[in-house]
């Protein structure tokens, strides 16, 4: 089978995108009506029309390392909406009518789980706690807030040092 113009197009635009061969087949096979492409002729396509491919995986690349999750604050922000929901489980947790008599079921960190005999068993929810921390600690590195403790060994040639990398020194070290 022939493919079209319009096909062609696509075939090149989904192999610039990094698409398989497996996933472009997947994609055309969705097209109305479906079609398909061979290997030989997904290779060859590459190889006739490098500077077309190439320019068009450049502009798919570009496009997706401005924009997007690709983006410092657009990775905040999912980040932070996932907090919010988070926070919001626990919120509605605490008002839970069956979790208030408990101790510590108006916070919203205890779940309760059924173990033999259908008898609740009521915990902290360490997996919640451990979640927002992660969030939190990955919001802090994206904005360049999170600096981890390193040791640092070694010795200084402080005789190569200038006069103000001494002092320096010497205040850091007081």
């Amino acid at each position: 089978m022939r493919l079209t113009a319009e096909q062609r197009k696509k075939v090149l635009e989904w192999a610039a995108e990094g698409l398989s061969y497996n996933e472009i087949n997947a994609r055309a096979g969705a097209e109305s009506p479906p079609w398909g492409v061979t290997y030989k002729y997904l290779y060859s396509l590459r190889s006739k029309l490098p500077k077309k491919y190439q320019d068009i995986r450049a502009a798919f690349d570009k496009e997706h390392l401005e924009n997007g999750l690709a983006r410092k604050a657009a990775r905040i922000q999912k980040l932070e909406g996932l907090v919010e929901k988070l926070d919001q489980l626990i919120e509605e947790r605490g008002k839970d009518e069956q979790l208030q008599a408990i101790p510590g079921g108006k916070t919203g960190l205890i779940v309760r789980e059924y173990k033999a005999l259908d008898l609740p068993v009521y915990k902290v929810d360490t997996a919640v706690i451990k979640e927002v921390r992660d969030l939190l600690k990955q919001i802090a590195i994206e904005a360049g807030d999170w600096t981890e403790k390193r040791e640092i060994s070694g010795q200084i040639d402080v005789t190569k040092l200038s006069d103000e990398e001494l002092e320096k020194l010497i205040k850091d070290e007081g």
